[in-house]
């Protein structure tokens, strides 16, 4: 009899075992196949269909650990230069929805990488357009995430920093300004 009932146990915890996952197999196939036609979609230039087809996923399986990734998705196609609908400082916004709404996100490393690249590259689009060859513009990128990992009083140093050195560029190119109207006043010196 007591081989029997440990023969049962060990049937039970080996059914139990094998019967464990943490994505229902429809719900996969549901996410694999959003996903694939999301991706067709942005391959093709449609990503409002892309959109409609993320939201549709969103709608049909609430609350679920697929649904949040969604956010991901629909940041990394706003950010696409080839969607004409789309724009940095919306897909800078989604991103750090999305990092702020889950600490176990899937794409979390991803999202981060992205919006360091986004933010980077909206500094360059907002950047003064007229240089001359002695100055050329310093961009100064703020990191948010890079902020937030940090005490209050780090966070304050850090900024008075940024300040300092942004106030330096500033007497820089104010005397090279100087310098070039002064020339540009007397052409014979």
């Amino acid at each position: 009899m007591k081989k029997a009932l440990k023969i049962l146990i060990s049937m039970l915890a080996f059914s139990a075992c094998a019967h464990v996952q943490t994505i229902d197999p429809p719900m996969q196939s549901d996410w694999a196949r959003t996903l694939s036609y999301a991706r067709r979609d942005v391959e093709a230039g449609n990503y409002y269909a892309a959109d409609k087809i993320l939201d549709e996923f969103v709608r049909t399986h609430p609350a679920t650990l697929e649904a949040r990734e969604i956010g991901f998705w629909k940041a990394a196609y706003l950010i696409d230069p080839a969607n004409e609908r789309g724009s940095l400082s919306g897909g800078i916004a989604a991103l750090d929805a999305y990092l702020a709404a889950d600490s176990a996100g899937l794409y979390r490393e991803q999202a981060t990488v992205l919006r360091r690249t986004a933010a980077v590259a909206q500094g360059i689009a907002n950047a003064p357009k007229t240089t001359t060859a002695d100055t050329l513009p310093t961009l100064l990128v703020k990191d948010t995430t890079i902020l937030l990992n940090k005490s209050k009083d780090e966070q304050i140093a850090l900024l008075k920093d940024q300040l300092a050195k942004s106030k330096d560029d500033l007497a820089k190119a104010n005397a090279e300004l100087d310098r070039i109207k002064k020339r540009l006043a007397n052409p014979a010196n």
